[in-house]
């Protein structure tokens, strides 16, 4: 071995010798440094007092100890499998029923997955806390219903004239929310929302937001301000109601019959109006292509595309949806109160809407493209008219469409891949059955069990099913590889046995090769053997895994649900494996065919790390070297919800990507201000006090919709768009007409002659006027906006901001501006929940919660608990490996062969462009549990056959043989991914394969490599002439290396 050459100077005395020396000699020249000898001799003589004082005493007493514990688990072993291999048929048998109950149980394991976005909340991030403040109160789950008429089709020559604001449209809408006109009709036909005023107590919806609702919100309001008004009056018969105007005929909560005042309406409300209609022909409503000053116009000046916003309740239990039916036990009658049960409610009411005369929205569906679909997907037809989005819904159809791809496409072809594998590598169908068995069955109990145990799950469990299915690949092919060794050994001894005696001419009988007797002794050696490492790589997987569970270090639930589950699956497993892998392999005589080729070439690749350490780790510390400098880079990447991840032709998250794009919209947030502590200021409620108002639109003005891609709406925003009309009782001539937000700030309030309203606004003053104003307001519009009176009057409001979907990095920068601005001179003591951007005394607000900022902490809770876990894992295993070989060296070259494939991960992301999302965040927790479990394979049989080049030799061409075989066979099965059509998956699935045939490279040559690098160089140290890795002696010096060994606190 040539190595480095280090340069010297040379005497002309000297020329005999070579201008340089290689780094072995140069090891041995500092192994023969007399302070160097001096420091190793001082070292042995510690040990050897160190052994002299309590080896005498405690090194015995070890012996002892490990000498009865060996017997005890041969004892053990030897016991168990004595029964077992008597009737390994009545064994399987039983072990078939009890698992038949978790069968039936797992069927239902889909429905223990929750889509909804909540259970992502990372614990303690102030997002999740406000959002729950938010909730006590108002609304935080949002369903959209997207709307087209024809007009939105990109081709000329077949589109339609329809507007959303025409007579016909409005009144189909309206129906669908529900309004006064159907609100006494029975079931389905009353709409959504039918009980305005009950805050979703009664049908779920707290409240409705669109432009039909603005208008209708209008054309009512007229008869609630008259009884505002008269309530107010003093002196008044009714304090309560409003007996005059009770008797005025109006249109009530309802679409206006002509269109003049629907057009009257619209114009009044156009700032608010224009978050909630389109016209898609405008090539891009954000810009000003005709140089006008309006952005919106440059269309064929028809709105024809709607968004309808719905607030939903969070527990809908109570409600008068219809419930769905109990997919656990459907005969039973019992029905679900739940989102996904609103969802298809909704979707009912559509279906049921199409039967109703002139509802032609409901029945209508377009098969030509619609100028507001992106170019690059208008092949995703048809389209309804109407359609039930919303990151809600879209969360919910996501999760089911991945659980169909898994199961429906590719566990079929994962099954067949993994049977075809397993036969090519065995040469026998059977060895399918004996691996299959105990992982199908794992599988059953596991997933069986988190329906009994009633475990919530999210699709990020689907990174388990991975794990114990390569550990259950791992765990039978070792054990019964090893049987089959072990059975081979036995026969060909007695082979040898019979071979000599018929040369002596005492002939003795062949041996059954199943023989009971035979194969129970194989089996009790590898269990004894393989078995150990088996049970080491459960015990350390398990532990591994355990730190998913922690709540410290991970505040996603969904992450901890799959550490539970993999806690519980590995153990489930190992028992299966160590129990079924024997008596399966009995019944069905199971013999792995040899190939003379298939040996030759493990028996060279065994010699490879011996003979070439030191290009492996070169080689693996330049990789790693690279893969360290990028690895924030990539896996610092924020999580996508992009078009890959979910499935393609997803009608509910077309419409919602369409939505995002087309309104600038889709992301709901919002924050609290809270007028509690003020208390009642100008004879108003806390909330209703105008300096309160005023603040609020300053900050809508100059904090908020001042942010890129960012509009609001708040009680403001309602009161500047609902409008007065004041007529002379004498004259009937209009003397005010302005929006309530007008009449409220009227110069008359200052200046009694500045207008000829004055007269009649003065008739009462403004903090009166200010009541009557909010109590114009329909109930709709308070329950979205303000708290419940509680008997003191609404003390809180909800301001509503709204972003598109955009790349988490500049929403996050969006987010840090908007509560920046929002914490004013400061939050008190840090609380997100009490900050002073509002600057009145007794006035507090929170900072921003909802979509993005739940999106970000989400994004940050994953990323943080996955590089905190896999930091606090590999510190535990390196603990507990260093426990369980007796050796931290051991542990720790264990360790590093499994860390330099998590180094290498952002290689294969950057090599693959694969983004981070919510199925490749796990695949570092993959990574481990597997690559440990063949790391540890690979050491437990060095120690076996001994830290000699002929032993770890042999360890890597039998052992690494085996890990080949499981590689191959879960590649295989993960292959089947690559067929499912989320590209997303498909990702998932290659890059994980990738990754575990890299974790067998690291176990199966960097690994030994380590190990016989550590060796040769305590060989040079000790001043031994010739290389260590000599392959014709199997000779391991010890006496000259045992006080270097100690020196260096070898276990």
């Amino acid at each position: 071995m040539t190595g480095l050459r280090f340069t010297t100077h040379m005497t002309e005395e000297d020329d005999a010798h070579p201008e340089g020396f290689s780094l072995p000699e140069f090891l041995t020249l500092i192994g023969k440094w007399p302070p160097f000898m001096a420091v190793v001799a001082f070292l042995s003589s510690g040990r050897e007092k160190f052994n002299e004082i309590f080896g005498s005493s405690l090194g015995p007493y070890f012996d002892v100890v490990g000498e009865r514990l060996a017997r005890f688990r041969v004892a053990v072993f030897s016991a168990v499998y004595s029964v077992i291999l008597r009737a390994p048929a009545l064994v399987i048998v039983c072990l078939l029923l009890m698992t038949y109950p978790f069968f039936l149980q797992s069927m239902e394991f889909q429905h223990q997955i929750n889509g909804d976005v909540e259970v992502y909340l990372p614990d303690g991030a102030n997002s999740t806390d406000l959002l729950l403040e938010v909730r006590e109160q108002w609304s935080t789950d949002i369903v959209l219903l997207y709307v087209h008429t024809d007009n939105a089709i990109a081709d000329a020559n077949k589109r339609g004239t329809e507007n959303v604001t025409d007579q016909d449209i409005l009144r189909q809408i309206s129906w669908i929310e529900g309004d006064d006109e159907n609100q006494g009709a029975g079931g389905l036909k009353r709409g959504l929302d039918y009980a305005k005023d009950d805050r979703g107590t009664e049908d779920g919806v707290v409240w409705i937001l669109s432009h039909s609702q603005i208008i209708k919100e209008a054309n009512s309001s007229a008869k609630r301000f008259n009884c505002a008004l008269e309530k107010y009056q003093i002196p008044n018969p009714d304090p309560e109601g409003c007996p005059i105007t009770s008797t005025t005929p109006s249109d009530g909560y309802s679409i206006p019959s002509d269109q003049d005042t629907i057009d009257r309406y619209v114009e009044n409300a156009a700032p608010i109006m224009r978050n909630f209609v389109r016209d898609t022909q405008d090539p891009d409503p954000t810009v000003d292509e005709d140089g006008d000053g309006i952005t919106d116009n440059e269309g064929d000046g028809i709105w024809d595309t709607a968004v309808i916003v719905i607030g939903i309740r969070f527990d809908m239990n109570g409600t008068e949806i219809d419930g769905r039916v109990d997919p656990k036990d459907p005969n039973s009658g019992n029905r679900i109160y739940d989102h996904r049960a609103f969802i298809e409610h909704t979707k009912n009411l559509l279906d049921k809407c199409e039967f109703e005369p002139e509802m032609d929205l409901c029945r209508t569906s377009y098969n030509d493209a619609l100028s507001s679909m992106n170019v690059s997907r208008q092949d995703i037809l048809p389209r309804d008219a109407i359609t039930v989005t919303g990151l809600t819904p879209v969360l919910h159809d996501v999760s089911d469409a991945v659980y169909d791809e898994l199961v429906e496409r590719m566990l079929p072809l994962s099954v067949a891949f993994v049977a075809l594998a397993m036969i090519i590598l065995h040469r026998s169908p059977k060895v399918v059955v004996i691996c299959g068995m105990p992982i199908i069955l794992s599988l059953m109990i596991t997933f069986g069990s988190t329906v009994f145990l009633d475990i919530m799950l999210t699709p990020m469990i689907i990174s388990a099913g991975p794990i114990l299915v390569g550990l259950g690949v791992d765990y039978a092919l070792h054990l019964v590889n090893r049987i089959e060794e072990n059975r081979n050994e036995m026969l060909d001894e007695h082979a040898q046995l019979m071979f000599e005696a018929e040369r002596e001419g005492k002939p003795i009988n062949p041996i059954d090769p199943w023989d009971e007797g035979l194969y129970h002794q194989a089996t009790v050696n590898a269990a004894c053997t393989t078995g150990n490492a088996i049970m080491l790589s459960a015990l350390t997987t398990i532990i591994g895994f355990n730190v998913l569970t922690w709540t410290s270090l991970v505040p996603i639930k969904p992450m901890r649900t799959v550490g539970t589950t993999l806690l519980l699956g590995i153990a489930i497993t190992f028992f299966l494996s160590m129990v079924m892998v024997p008596a399966l392999s009995y019944v069905l005589r199971y013999r792995k065919g040899r190939s003379a080729a298939n040996d030759s070439v493990w028996s060279f690749i065994g010699t490879i790390p011996v003979r070439a350490p030191l290009a492996i780790i070169v080689v693996t510390l330049l990789f790693s070297a690279y893969g360290a400098m990028i690895l924030s880079d990539e896996l610092g990447k924020d999580i996508t919800g992009s078009s890959d991840e979910v499935p393609p032709g997803l009608q509910s998250y077309e419409a919602l990507a369409e939505y995002s794009r087309v309104f600038n919209g889709g992301q709901t947030n919002m924050f609290i201000v809270d007028a509690e502590d003020r208390g009642r200021v100008n004879d108003t409620a806390p909330i209703r006090d105008l300096p309160i108002l005023d603040a609020i639109d300053r900050i809508q003005t100059q904090d908020i919709d001042t942010v890129d891609n960012t509009t609001s709406i708040s009680l403001v925003t309602i009161l500047k768009s609902i409008p007065v009309t004041v007529q002379d009782p004498i004259t009937e001539t209009v003397i005010f007409d302005d929006t309530l937000w007008g009449l409220l700030h009227s110069d008359c309030w200052d200046n009694p002659t500045s207008g000829i309203e004055c007269p009649f606004l003065l008739l009462t003053d403004r903090e009166t006027m200010v009541n009557v104003v909010f109590d114009t307001l329909s109930p709709e519009v308070r329950s979205m906006l303000m708290n419940a009176d509680g008997g003191f009057g609404e003390t809180k409001t909800l301001v509503y901001v709204n972003q598109p979907y955009i790349n988490l990095g500049d929403a996050g920068e969006l987010r840090k501006l908007i509560d920046q601005r929002l914490t004013g001179s400061g939050c008190e003591e840090g609380s997100a929940l009490n900050c002073n951007a509002v600057n009145i005394e007794g006035v507090e607000n929170t900072l921003l919660t909802g979509s993005l900022p739940v999106s970000l902490d989400i994004n940050a809770g994953i990323h943080e608990a996955q590089s905190e876990t896999t930091l606090a894992t590999m510190m535990v295993l390196v603990v507990v490996m260093a426990f369980l070989f007796m050796s931290p060296r051991l542990a720790v070259f264990t360790m590093t062969a499994v860390g330099v494939v998590v180094l290498w991960q952002p290689l294969l992301m950057r090599g693959g462009s694969v983004n981070v999302n919510v199925f490749t965040a796990m695949i570092g927790t993959i990574v481990f549990g597997i690559g440990v479990d063949d790391s540890i394979h690979i050491v437990d049989r060095i120690k076996d056959e001994g830290e000699t080049p002929g032993g770890i030799s042999k360890s890597v061409e039998k052992t690494g043989q085996t890990i080949f075989e499981t590689t191959a066979t879960t590649s295989a099965g993960l292959a089947a991914g690559i067929f499912v059509s989320i590209p997303g998956l498909q990702n998932f699935f290659v890059l994980m394969m990738l990754l575990i045939i890299l974790a067998l490279l690291t176990s199966s040559l960097l690994l030994p490599s380590m190990i016989v690098s550590y060796r040769s160089l305590l060989h040079r140290l000790a001043g031994n002439e010739g290389t260590w890795a000599g392959f014709e002696v199997d000779v391991v010096i010890e006496e000259q290396v045992d006080g270097i060994e100690a020196s260096l606190v070898d276990g």
